[in-house]
């Protein structure tokens, strides 16, 4: 009888115990927030900078923005890469708001380079004959065939 007295005594102080540490961390007011850093792999190629815009100028964005218009004459997405030492591929795949899951993307271009350590691409999408199709449109970003990251945009 003791030792059951004992287990439940234990019992409801470690309920206790983590009830009171998971109050500590979400804090006792309706407001909530965070953070976190890490240092990056030394040497890992990695993007630093990328934007969507309605041009590229002397290699540079122009007309930033994440939302289009069906007659905007290209979509072009630029990425600026450092730590790219040597040669590598980088592919984009292009997806509109009338794909269904699982479907090929609208349009894929890869764009091959040397670099010394840093590299600026870009990529666009021409106007189709109709406009662009209005909604949620997304790009995947691959470099060597790894998934980097993707982007939103909207065409309204």
């Amino acid at each position: 009888m003791v030792n059951s007295w004992k287990r439940k005594a234990r019992l409801g102080a470690l309920i206790l115990l983590i009830s009171v540490i998971a109050w500590m961390l979400t804090g006792c007011g309706s407001q909530s927030g965070g953070s976190s850093s890490i240092s990056p792999f030394k040497g890992e190629p990695m993007i630093v900078d990328s934007v969507l815009s309605l041009d590229v100028v002397d290699n540079r964005p122009n007309g930033i923005t994440n939302t289009f218009r069906p007659d905007d004459e290209r979509i072009y997405l630029w990425i600026y890469w450092i730590n790219v030492e040597g040669s590598h591929n980088v592919r984009v795949e292009w997806f509109s708001p009338e794909q269904g899951a699982g479907e090929p993307p609208y349009y894929k271009s890869a764009e091959y380079f040397t670099s010394n350590g840093e590299q600026i691409t870009w990529f666009y999408l021409e106007k189709p004959a109709g406009g662009f199709a209005r909604g949620e449109w997304e790009v995947y970003v691959y470099l060597d065939n790894s998934f980097e990251r993707s982007y939103l945009f909207y065409v309204e």
